[in-house]
């Protein structure tokens, strides 16, 4: 059964609109019809509803087929036009098809009207379809001749004897030379002298070429992907290339690099291992096989794991998981099971990434340091021993100057002049705050600094206990940063504090009341040591530096000693000395 199709009918005449559609259904033809007499409706229907053929009488009261075929043209082309016409001259008839009119059937003679209709639609439909293969080759054409031209690798179209008979630009550019010139080369002439001669009979479809060109007086790489294409009697070669000189380069670069790579690796000292995530050996080198004593064979596809001391293994663990994370490299030292028993090994170690930056596998650097850890355990312990004797020393000195305090002690309780008695108690005091030092010393993790805001807290207490000083009749007040003086500071500096709150608590409280401030702070390298109280003012012709007092003395010669400067402000009786840290000296 034929496709239902649409027929326009321009009659005015109904009834010779029935005959024609009479005489369709008689051909078999299923169809639908419209009928129209006046211009805009004829116009109407040809652009909405799109009518496959058109049957339109010669004249009609209000409009022609002439007009209507002139419409027809304009509006849609590819339709079918009939004339179905009472009375029509030859003439006119032919001058119609040269307009483009499909044929014509006189109205007495309607049993032609099938054959016609069915004639016209098989021509518009082989025309359509001619006409659509003609836009889908053009457009095939553009699409190829747009590829051809566009793309960045050398196309070339060879004839059999090897002439460029087409080619685009990225060709030009690789052979760098002007079409015109191209137009009058064959490949044979950029070939070199001693390369194997080309022979394009013998290139096949599929086959790949790589041709060593020499262009400008530098050798360039084509690789040539080729395509026969039989044109009747003759044969082209089609072929799409790629230009593998910067590859070729590369790749030679990086052979003479790794023969390198592998000289050194195969004749350096060190030891070089590459192993996958799992700990798996991919790669060993000459060194490495030797210290563990075992052939390459024997190593690749092996754990190195097993081989680690167990004290050492967790840490071990630990670098392989930080070698997963940025920066990708841990530094390692551990035992390792050799031919020789268990040597230390530090590594340096470094995870490759793949192009897609994913963890590929590590590469280690190791060197054996066992003497060298052995030689550092030895020092370790001759440290640690020296450490014991110095703490020991510490611990000594402190004893024997608590032995000289207590004989002095033992010695003034035989006395009684008060004044000898004070003097005796001075010394002690001043005894007790050296033997202070090496106490702090002793039971300190480091043996040659000390906490001095601890010390100075420690020296007061001592001093309050030594003269029997209530502490709720006399306080002091301590600002005290935490300092840390070496011992070259720390005991002339705790002398200065024991001479000063000594004198103050012998003289500076008659009724036994009053504050004392203490205060010590650091500014840039300067230490600032002050100390003030609210007692006793001082004589009004007294003077720091031309005291006769054993005490006033000794705190000059030590402001001296540490280098540093004292001033007294006697409208509020402070004291504040100033002085920098001492360097050790080596003794004599």
């Amino acid at each position: 059964m034929e496709e239902e199709i649409k027929v326009l009918i321009l009659e005015d005449v109904p009834l010779d609109a029935e005959l024609i559609e009479r005489e369709l259904r008689k051909e078999g033809f299923d169809f639908t019809s419209h009928r129209v007499e006046r211009e805009e409706e004829y116009r109407s229907e040809v652009e909405k509803w799109n009518p496959h053929i058109i049957l339109a009488d010669h004249s009609l009261p209000q409009f022609d087929g002439v007009s209507a075929l002139k419409i027809a043209h304009e509006q849609s082309p590819t339709t079918p036009f009939i004339f179905v016409s009472g009375k029509i001259g030859e003439e006119f008839a032919v001058e119609m098809l040269k307009k483009g009119a499909t044929d014509y059937v006189l109205k007495h003679n309607l049993s032609k009207l099938g054959y016609a209709v069915r004639r016209a639609l098989t021509e518009a439909q082989e025309h359509l379809e001619k006409k659509i293969a003609q836009e889908a080759l053009l457009e095939s054409e553009k699409k190829y001749r747009a590829l051809f031209e566009k793309t960045k690798n050398p196309t070339i179209v060879f004839t059999e004897d090897g002439s460029f008979n087409d080619f685009n630009q990225a060709t030009l550019d690789f052979m760098e030379v002007e079409p015109e010139e191209l137009l009058q080369q064959k490949i044979h002439h950029f070939t070199l002298p001693e390369a194997s001669p080309v022979q394009l009979k013998d290139w096949t479809a599929g086959r790949i070429v790589e041709l060593p060109l020499k262009i400008k007086g530098e050798v360039k790489i084509l690789e040539l992907t080729i395509t026969p294409v039989e044109l009747g009697d003759n044969r082209i070669i089609f072929a799409t290339g790629r230009d593998l000189t910067h590859q070729k380069r590369m790749e030679n670069a990086l052979k003479e690099s790794e023969e390198k790579y592998r000289l050194l690796v195969e004749n350096q000292t060190d030891m070089v291992v590459k192993f996958d995530p799992e700990g798996k050996v991919l790669f060993a080198s000459p060194s490495y096989c030797e210290v563990l004593g075992r052939t390459e064979e024997s190593i690749l596809g092996s754990n190195f794991l097993p081989l680690v001391h167990q004290d050492d293994l967790k840490k071990t663990q630990r670098a392989l998981e930080k070698l997963h994370r940025p920066p990708y490299v841990v530094f390692l030292e551990h035992r390792l099971l050799t031919m020789n028993g268990w040597r230390w090994i530090a590594w340096a170690d470094k995870a490759i990434m793949n192009e897609q930056g994913e963890l590929e596998a590590f590469v280690g650097v190791g060197r054996d340091i066992t003497e060298r850890k052995l030689a550092e355990d030895r020092i370790m312990r001759s440290l640690k021993e020296k450490e014991l004797l110095l703490r020991e020393i510490h611990h000594r000195v402190k004893n024997n100057l608590q032995i000289v305090s207590t004989l002095l002690s033992l010695q003034s309780s035989k006395i009684k002049d008060q004044k000898v008695i004070d003097l005796y108690r001075e010394s002690q005091n001043r005894i007790l705050s050296i033997a202070l030092i090496h106490e702090n010393l002793y039971q300190s993790e480091d043996l040659t600094n000390i906490n001095f805001a601890s010390y100075v807290k420690n020296l007061i207490d001592d001093l309050f206990h030594s003269y029997g000083v209530d502490p709720n009749q006399i306080q002091i007040e301590m600002d005290i940063e935490e300092v840390i003086m070496n011992i070259e500071t720390a005991i002339p500096g705790g002398l200065i504090v024991n001479e000063l709150i000594s004198n103050t608590l012998k003289h500076a409280f008659p009724q036994d009341q009053g504050k004392i401030h203490l205060e010590l702070t650091k500014k840039e390298d300067n230490h600032i040591l002050k100390i003030r109280d609210n007692g006793k003012p001082f004589p009004e012709d007294f003077e720091v530096a031309e005291t006769d007092t054993l005490g006033m003395k000794l705190i000059l010669n030590l402001v001296q000693q540490l280098d540093g400067k004292i001033t007294l402000n006697k409208t509020n009786k402070e004291f504040t000395i100033e002085f920098k840290e001492l360097k050790y000296k080596e003794r004599i």
